[in-house]
C-alpha cells in the first residue's frame, strides 16, 4: 500500500510540475510576443521614466490611438506596467524584465563582436576557459563578467510558501549583509534574521507602515500613563526587538531582499490589486542587485526611525 501511495504522490507531483511549467512557458510566450512589437517596446521603454496619461500622448510618441491603447492594455495585462497617479510606469516585474533582459540584450548586441571572439577561442583546444576569461577581462571586463553569470538562472516562486522557502534558503547562506524591504511578516523569516543578526551579520529592515499599524490595531490601545509605555510600543511595532539590527518604517510598494550585494529577491505584485502577492523572482546577479540597492537606499533615506504614530489613551 505504501508503494502504491508513493507512486500516486509521485504522479501527482509530476502532473503538478508539468502544469506549472506549462503556465510559465505560456506567460513567457505572451511577454516575448508583445515585446517583439516595435510599438509595444517603445511604450515599455518610455514607461521606465513614466508616461503621462494625456489625450495627445499617442501623437507625441508617434503612434496611432489604436496602436497606443492596444499595446498599453497588453502591457498592463501582462503586469509589465501599471497606472499610478495618471502616469504609466513599470511594475517591479517590468523593471526586472527591462533591466535584466531588454537592456542586457541591447548591451550584448552592441558587444556581439566580443562574444564572437569567445566562440572562436573556445573552438581552439589550446585555450582553456580560464585563459579565455582572463583574456576577455582585459579586452572587455563587462563581457567577462556576464559570461560567468550566465550559469545562474533566475527562479520564479509562484506561491507564498515557495517564496518563503527561497527567502529562508538565501538568508541561511548570508555571509555579510541582509537587506529586507517587506510589507508582510513571517515568523520563520523573522527568526532566521534574528539568528543572523545575533551572529554578527549586518541586517537592515524597511517595514511597511501599514503593516505596523496593523500590529497596533491587533494589540489594542496602549495607555499613555503606563510606566512601560515606550517599551510596549517597541515590542508591538518591532517583532525583531531587541535584536541588534537597523530598522526603519516607510510605505513599501513591493518586497525586496538583497543578500551580500549579489543574491536578490523581488516580489511581483498583482497588477489589479497591489496588496496581493502574485509571484517572486530570485536571482544571483550583482548588476541587478546593485541597481535595486540604489532603489532601497532611496527608500531608506525617506524612511522614519520611529514607528507610525500611535494613538494612545490614559486609563
Amino acid at each position: 500500500m505504501k508503494t502504491i501511495t508513493e507512486r500516486i504522490e509521485k504522479t501527482d507531483k509530476a502532473v503538478h510540475d508539468i502544469s506549472d511549467n506549462s503556465k510559465l512557458m505560456s506567460q513567457l510566450t505572451d511577454v516575448l510576443s508583445v515585446l517583439s512589437k516595435d510599438d509595444a517596446l517603445t511604450i515599455f521603454q518610455m514607461s521606465e521614466e513614466g508616461i503621462r496619461s494625456e489625450i495627445d500622448t499617442p501623437t507625441r510618441i508617434g503612434l496611432t490611438k489604436k496602436q497606443y491603447y492596444t499595446r498599453l492594455k497588453q502591457l498592463v495585462d501582462l503586469g509589465l506596467i501599471t497606472k499610478r497617479n495618471e502616469t504609466y510606469t513599470q511594475t517591479a516585474f517590468g523593471r526586472v524584465v527591462y533591466q535584466k533582459h531588454i537592456i542586457g540584450l541591447t548591451n550584448n548586441i552592441k558587444n556581439s563582436k566580443y562574444l564572437q571572439m569567445v566562440d572562436v577561442l573556445k573552438s581552439d583546444p589550446k585555450f582553456s576557459d580560464k585563459d579565455i576569461m582572463d583574456f576577455m577581462s582585459k579586452v572587455e571586463p563587462q563581457i567577462s563578467s556576464e559570461i560567468q553569470d550566465t550559469s545562474k538562472p533566475s527562479i520564479v516562486a509562484w506561491s507564498w510558501e515557495e517564496m518563503v522557502s527561497k527567502v529562508l534558503e538565501i538568508m541561511e547562506f548570508a555571509e555579510k549583509e541582509i537587506v529586507l524591504v517587506s510589507r508582510f511578516t513571517n515568523e520563520l523569516i523573522i527568526n532566521t534574521m534574528i539568528k543572523k543578526a545575533n551572529s554578527g551579520i549586518s541586517v537592515r529592515v524597511l517595514s511597511d507602515t501599514n503593516l505596523i499599524k496593523g500590529f497596533f490595531e491587533k494589540a489594542g490601545p496602549i495607555k499613555s500613563n503606563d510606566k512601560n509605555h515606550k517599551e510596549r510600543i517597541k515590542v508591538v511595532s518591532n517583532p525583531y526587538y531587541p535584536t541588534p539590527m537597523k530598522r526603519k518604517y516607510v510605505d513599501v510598494p513591493f518586497c525586496v531582499l538583497i543578500v551580500d550585494k549579489k543574491n536578490i529577491g523581488i516580489e511581483i505584485v498583482d497588477s489589479y490589486d497591489s496588496n496581493k502577492f502574485r509571484m517572486a523572482v530570485f536571482s544571483t546577479d550583482k548588476h541587478l542587485a546593485n541597481q535595486m540597492q540604489g532603489y532601497v537606499e532611496t527608500l531608506w533615506s525617506k524612511a522614519k526611525e520611529e514607528p507610525p504614530q500611535v494613538i494612545t489613551r490614559s486609563s
